[in-house]
């Protein structure tokens, strides 16, 4: 479901309460130049020791404009309600949710009736979904077998990294990120290290209480950030869902469901060229291979099979491209490619790996993990 969104509300659709003598804190000006005024309003440190989550508060003064901008809204959706994001959301909590977000807003002195915070566009958006996974499977492990796969020429990604001892894929471009992590194990790391750097305080004391319970639970997090308005109306208009939308329209675990599906399907899944496939014998893969291509000739056979395991050695296709483009260019690896997942769809179409079996099946059913009821009333 979502985990942390940007909300975009005109300021004359908001009402501003001066509650500096109840100890809320004024809007604080960040920065400033000739054209506009940057304010900034976030929890203050009485709210913060509540353990309650508040929303980030952003507003511009611009000099060249009669009227003002919108205020931005950023939090963490499922944290308002469970104080953390390892439990998640379904589409009927957004009432709730709803609720929770006027009162937080009140108190730190703006005033928003229902209605505008539900018909509020969204600026940015994070979806995300928890895998539980089972049959002696890791997070780690997953990760590790993950990164096999060549992401840098995925989806524009600029930039891709293997962190926290192998506990996270971090995939970066400037308008969007895709991160897949051990969520149980960054509940324990401190905010330098921890992919949820906002944590709060019930949150990080969940790791602790997971410790306690009989059967240690391993959870994969999967996370797409669509971190720019441009970004996300593209991605969302080719679902086939709606631009520009509202709090109330994003608000759908379809519409989550669809995004992470892509991501895992696209940029993991379909490049993985057998390294997500059970392992068979290679003469088991050669007789399959002239099974399936009645007019192929051995050696061209033997060629494929021996491009087939040198995907699934160590770190997979990605390190095979940067010792191929030592000594060749960019066009003759495209056509080794091109043989790869030739191989790849005869051999293993059929085949994948357990651990890849329940990826699939959660994603599809989609049902949002519980670990407890919600904590605000």
């Amino acid at each position: 479901m979502i985990d942390t969104i940007s909300l975009l509300i005109p300021k004359e659709k908001l009402k501003f309460l001066d509650l500096s003598q109840h100890g809320v804190p004024k809007w604080d000006l960040q920065s400033r130049n000739e054209n506009y005024e940057k304010y900034i309003k976030n929890p203050s440190n009485i709210e913060l020791r509540s353990g309650l989550c508040f929303p980030r508060l952003t507003g511009y003064k611009r000099k060249s404009f009669i009227k003002d901008s919108n205020i931005k809204i950023e939090f963490s959706v499922p944290k308002l309600i469970y104080l953390n994001n390892l439990d998640e959301l379904s589409n009927n909590d957004f009432t709730k949710v709803i609720e929770t977000l006027q009162k937080r807003l009140n108190s730190m002195g703006v005033s928003a009736t229902l209605s505008t915070l539900q018909n509020a566009l969204v600026s940015s958006v994070h979806f995300s979904k928890n895998i539980v996974l089972q049959d002696g499977y890791t997070a780690n492990y997953l990760i590790s077998e993950m990164n096999k796969v060549d992401l840098r020429k995925s989806f524009d990604f600029a930039k891709t990294r293997f962190i926290n001892d192998g506990q996270s894929l971090y995939a970066h471009a400037t308008t969007h990120q895709f991160v897949i992590y051990d969520k149980i194990a960054d509940l324990n790391k401190d905010k330098k290290r921890a992919i949820d750097k906002d944590q709060t305080l019930y949150q990080r004391n969940l790791f602790t209480e997971l410790a306690r319970e009989n059967q240690p639970k391993e959870i994969i997090r999967f996370e797409v950030r669509l971190s720019q308005k441009q970004k996300m109306n593209k991605v969302l208009n080719d679902l086939g869902y709606q631009k520009n939308p509202t709090f109330k329209q994003i608000f759908n675990s379809n519409i989550s469901k669809s995004v992470i599906s892509t991501y895992w399907k696209k940029i993991i899944k379909e490049r993985n060229f057998g390294v997500f496939s059970i392992s068979v014998s290679t003469k088991d893969m050669l007789q399959e291979l002239f099974l399936s291509e009645k007019n192929i000739k051995p050696k061209q056979a033997i060629y494929y099979l021996g491009l087939y395991n040198l995907i699934r050695d160590e770190n997979g296709m990605r390190h095979l491209r940067t010792i191929i483009s030592k000594r060749t260019h960019d066009r003759t690896w495209y056509r080794i490619s091109k043989d790869i997942k030739r191989i790849d769809y005869v051999i293993n179409q059929n085949n994948p790996r357990d651990w890849v079996k329940q990826v699939d099946k959660q994603i599809d059913e989609y049902r949002p993990y519980k670990h407890k009821k919600p904590l605000i009333s």
